[in-house]
């Protein structure tokens, strides 16, 4: 790895109170680097899991297989937000005292068992090019978003509390990309009939990254400033990134015409996007197969 021109990917742990943006351009900062950007917003309220790309790797975010998720949350029963979540403007607050044991897991059960979600108005869901927090921030309307395909793989209840009014259940799911846990709390609490939101969020793991491989601010900074990049990766060979994409090893030849924008005979299925390696085991570029072939998407040269 050049120390002097970070390149690859990392998983940085966002703090909460901290939009995935300001993260990223404190990121930057640190590292010195023109480019770089992250794989999957982190809510401001939320903390954990993000995924960082540095320098050309930021190019290689459009090819990346779309990732599931770990979260650790908290659902809030008894109070309805304007953004399904406890940072923001209340709309009603019920209260959650009277609720039995039964109907909570029922319609938690319920919920998870969903196959569809309407993606919360405030988030960053974009419809018309225009994103759903930008809209109301900007322009003080609520876009009514349609619903997504989603799966929970799983679902733990790890512990329920009653807080005055408020009923808090702390749970840990498994879910798939375009998921909302914001939207998962609001549906529990339209279900139960006493509204409900979001409060604490962690993200445990995404893109094969998880908590443990994290680096706060700070130890990144404490990295860089001793000369340390080596928790920059390109993933080839760990369960994550590029290693979920399936790869050709090209040959001096193969590589000169690849490597000069030409398609290369390739067996794999068509559509398939593929990571395309040389002999040496240095990552080439990302190609597209189509009619017997690999077409070149990305090429490094260097």
């Amino acid at each position: 790895m050049n120390t002097l021109r970070p390149e690859g990917f990392f998983a940085l742990f966002k703090p909460s109170g901290l939009s995935s943006a300001h993260a990223l351009r404190v990121v930057k900062g640190i590292l010195n680097a023109d480019k770089a950007g992250f794989i999957g917003t982190l809510d401001v309220p939320a903390m954990g899991v993000l995924p960082i790309a540095v320098g050309s790797a930021t190019k290689l975010i459009p090819f990346l297989p779309a990732s599931e998720k770990e979260y650790v949350g908290e659902l809030v029963l008894g109070i309805t937000t304007i953004t399904d979540d406890m940072d923001g403007e209340v709309i009603e607050r019920k209260g959650a005292t009277d609720l039995e044991d039964a109907a909570v897991k029922a319609a938690i059960e319920a919920v998870t068992a969903q196959t569809e979600q309407v993606p919360p108005h405030v988030s960053a869901k974009q419809q018309d090019g225009v994103r759903g927090y930008k809209a109301m921030r900007g322009q003080g309307r609520l876009i009514d978003f349609a619903s997504v395909p989603v799966t929970v793989r799983r679902l733990t209840v790890l512990q329920e509390r009653q807080d005055a009014d408020l009923r808090r259940v702390i749970f840990r799911m498994m879910v798939t990309p375009g998921f909302y846990v914001r939207g998962f709390c609001r549906d529990v609490g339209a279900v139960l009939g006493c509204g409900a939101c979001m409060g604490r969020l962690l993200r445990m793991g995404a893109h094969g990254f998880g908590v443990s491989d994290t680096l706060s601010l700070a130890t990144l900074r404490r990295r860089v400033q001793g000369g340390d990049l080596s928790f920059l990766t390109w993933g080839e060979t760990e369960v994550a990134l590029l290693a979920t994409l399936p790869h050709i090893a090209l040959g001096d030849a193969q590589w000169s015409a690849f490597g000069h924008g030409l398609a290369i005979d390739c067996d794999m299925g068509e559509g398939t996007t593929i990571m395309v390696k040389r002999l040496d085991g240095r990552l080439g570029g990302i190609a597209m197969v189509r009619a017997g072939k690999a077409w070149p998407l990305k090429v490094f040269s260097e």
